[in-house]
């Protein structure tokens, strides 16, 4: 896959950049459509840069960057510290945020302000974790000397740092306030999955690659099942857009039989799913005995 050129976006309202191996990452994938959804409200206020380049040499952070328009307030809960240039670094629930993690987002930023150019006090940098970072708070406090502010539930704000920093855990985000990043996990009832669809369906228009339904299917797939019985919503959702990467090109092949497996995992008909994804009708019987 060719690496799109950020100029050839300037003026869409997200920006994204992909290489091979990301395009693949449903965890990361997820988060990034989540953090989309959260801020849907400002859609026209951030520019959304996935792996942002910072030179001319092809040196590429492998992080996101939200670029907030001048002037612009974020009143959500996650965003209220956004200045300019919003760099933002996630782990998935298997991984943990280490202090050499940490060490090596600040450095990113240093290099972004340097590259870009934007002034160090128009940098802010978020990490989004799923569990209570225990060891890199204690490390922060007591090596560093930093001090940690609860803002929110499962928002701390990092004080003395160079840059504005926050942490975001996801078990602990408010559901009512910050539903999409805080189902990301793996141990979800039904009851959250079946509000995560609802929410998300309300959002629809936005939805293009369905990468944050797709990584709750994938992460909860025995309560997905059940929840799918109670909402025809999420069906169509999962379905929906199976046209649009064209799964007959041998690229896609590989995530048509993802969703395929997923839709009959969930107890849709064969001939149903052969015909949502293009694939002939004995591949998908023989994902059954796969």
């Amino acid at each position: 896959m060719h690496r799109t050129n950020l100029h050839q976006l300037k003026n869409n309202h997200f920006k994204l950049l992909f290489t091979h191996h990301q395009w693949y990452n449903i965890h990361h994938d997820a988060f990034f459509e989540a953090l989309q959804l959260e801020l849907y409200d400002h859609k026209n206020d951030l520019d959304f840069i996935f792996e942002h380049p910072l030179s001319k040499e092809a040196l590429i952070m492998d992080v996101l960057v939200i670029k907030k328009k001048p002037g612009v307030q974020i009143s959500k809960n996650i965003g209220r510290i956004f200045e300019t240039h919003n760099i933002f670094e996630y782990k998935s629930e298997s991984d943990y945020l280490s202090k050499n993690d940490y060490n090596k987002v600040i450095a990113y930023a240093l290099l972004y302000s340097s590259f870009t150019p934007a002034d160090v006090s128009d940098i802010t940098v978020s990490f989004a974790v799923t569990s209570h970072p225990r060891e890199l708070l204690k490390y922060l406090t007591t090596d560093r000397g930093f001090t940690i502010q609860t803002a929110d539930p499962g928002i701390y704000y990092v004080q003395g740092d160079t840059f504005p920093i926050q942490i975001l855990e996801g078990k602990k985000l408010s559901q009512d306030e910050n539903l999409f990043l805080q189902n990301l996990r793996s141990n979800l009832t039904a009851a959250d999955i079946s509000k995560a669809v609802e929410a998300y369906r309300k959002l629809k228009s936005f939805e293009k690659k369905n990468a944050y339904m797709d990584r709750l299917v994938k992460a909860n797939p025995r309560i997905a099942k059940e929840a799918m019985n109670m909402s025809e919503a999420a069906i169509n959702i999962i379905l929906e857009g199976a046209d649009e990467y064209g799964w007959l090109d041998d690229r896609y092949l590989a995530k048509a039989k993802t969703i395929a497996k997923n839709l009959l995992l969930i107890g849709r008909p064969i001939d149903e799913v052969a015909q949502a994804t293009d694939l002939p009708y004995d591949v998908v019987a023989g994902l059954l005995e796969e």
